[in-house]
Formats: C-alpha cells, structure tokens, sequence
C-alpha cells in the first residue's frame, strides 16, 4: 500500500514511498537463541500498515522566509507499510555534509519511531534506516530506532529496501558513463537529487500563495540554496523554480563530483552503485 500525502509534503522531503522490496538477507553466524527474530522483523516493517498524525516543525531553522512555529494547515496524516514510514523518515533527514537540510519532519520522525515501537519488539533489536545516492556520498539521510547490541552478542541481521520517493537514476547515471566521465555521473546524480527533493510542478504550485505552508516551502528552498552556497536567491513563481533547480543541481553536482573522485573509481563502477531511489533498511536482532 502507498504512502498518502499532500502536494506539500513533497516538497519537504515527507516523499511519496513505493511499497517495499524485501531481499530479507541474513546473517546468521552461531545459531542461537533470537536468530529468527530479524528476518521475522524486517517482514512484519515491510507488510504492517499504519497511519501517523503530526505536525511540520520549521522553528529551528533561520533563513530570510518568516514562517510561523505553528499553523493549521501544518497538521499532517501519513499512511503506509512500517518500511515505507520508515524510508521516509530517513530522506526527511538529509544533510549535506554537517548540515541538515530541514528540519520540517521531526515531529513525522517522532511518530515514526513510535508506532514502530509499537510495532516490533526493539530491547533487543535496533533498525537502522540510511538514504545514501551513492557510496561515500556526503549527502545522506538516516534515521535509527533502538539502541546498539551489547559487546560480545551474537548479532543477527536482515535487511529490505523500500523507496526514497526521489527519481530512479541508475539507468541515467549508466548512460552518462558511457557517454561522458565521473563528472556526467555527479551531474545525472544531483539533478535527480534536487528534483525529487523540490518537484518543479509541485514546488511551483505549493509555493505561490501566502498560506504557512507556502512559506515554509520557500523557506526550505532558501535554506538548500544557503546550503549548497547558491548565493542568488530564485523566485518560486512561473519558470523560477527550474531556474531555480538548476543552480542547486550545479552545485550539488560539484559536490558530489567531489566525493566521486575520492573513490577513485571508474565512471562506470560508480554507476552501477547509484542508489538515489533507495532505501536500505538494516534490522539487526541478538539474544
């Protein structure tokens, strides 16, 4: 079952999820006591449905966009599978490098973590959420639920994927290698990047009136522009926000072009290691 959403929570990396894929690959060394639990988790994360209420909480953060602490139409529902709440939790929490590009969903997290709580047993099991485009990226989401295995426990594994809600763009970054270099990679990468992170239509439209909700996607637009260093501010009205989207993209794509050549890997090699429309979900389970 599909994650159900507004028009805004697009736009504020609260993204529409796909139902999750379980690859469910374990680890099991020793058998013992509790070995089954995490394959057994991961698959109740991937078919438990649940709904949370929240709210958007933009207060912690300063840009030149006044939004109020708390409004009405903040007020948000979300509905799908434990992994897809879980995915999406974990992409609203992107940073770039040290920074963080929102913090609009905390209270989502916050729900998130309590119905999956709710859900599975975690005293003895912690579930680490991570959104990475691609290895080494110093762009990255994560979110983690319970606590770490005490030293000297036999740790068992499991893991699903489930959606970010951002494009797929391994196709796009395979034939940006073929034609191009790591350079054309990081450029197919962070174009996917900033356009499932602020949808043009959608970012157009959730942008153009006067309401708190429009002013907290502005809000969040000049807070990634400050982010990624785009010193011209763009006007999210008519053709602004492609405009718009194009500096973040040649911004972001220098910064990932960066962590690319710190891999010192073909074009092609890192390719086929772009997971920007990915969601690795970890559980990890001991006696």
């Amino acid at each position: 079952m599909a994650v159900t959403s507004t028009v805004l929570d697009g736009v504020l990396c609260l993204l529409l999820v796909s139902a999750a894929v379980v690859t469910v690959a374990t680890a099991t060394p020793n058998e013992s006591v509790g070995a089954g639990r995490a394959p057994a988790t991961a698959s109740t994360l991937a078919t438990t449905t649940a709904s949370v209420n929240y709210t958007l909480t933009p207060s912690t953060e300063t840009t030149d966009v006044n939004v109020p602490a708390e409004a009405r139409d903040f007020e948000r529902t979300a509905h799908g599978t434990l992994a897809e709440l879980l995915a999406r939790a974990a992409v609203g929490r992107t940073t770039v490098g040290n920074d963080r590009l929102s913090y609009a969903s905390e209270g989502f997290e916050r729900a998130v973590v309590g119905v999956v709580r709710g859900a599975v047993r975690t005293n003895h099991t912690q579930i680490v959420v991570t959104w990475r485009p691609h290895p080494g990226s110093s762009i990255a989401g994560r979110l983690v639920v319970g606590d770490p295995p005490p030293r000297g426990r036999p740790v068992h594994a499991a893991t699903l994927d489930a959606s970010s809600g951002l494009p797929q763009t391994r196709p796009a970054a395979m034939r940006a290698a073929r034609t191009g270099g790591r350079a054309d990679v990081a450029a197919a990468i962070a174009q996917r990047v900033v356009d499932g992170l602020f949808p043009p239509t959608r970012t157009r439209l959730a942008a153009s009136d006067s309401s708190a909700s429009a002013l907290l996607v502005r809000h969040r637009y000049r807070r990634a522009e400050r982010i990624l260093g785009v010193t011209r501010s763009t006007t999210l009205v008519d053709g602004g926000v492609d405009t718009g989207n194009g500096r973040l993209t040649a911004a972001l794509a220098k910064r990932v072009a960066h962590d690319l050549r710190s891999r010192n890997a073909s074009a092609t090699s890192v390719a086929e290691t772009v997971r920007v429309g990915r969601v690795r979900i970890v559980v990890r389970t001991w006696p």
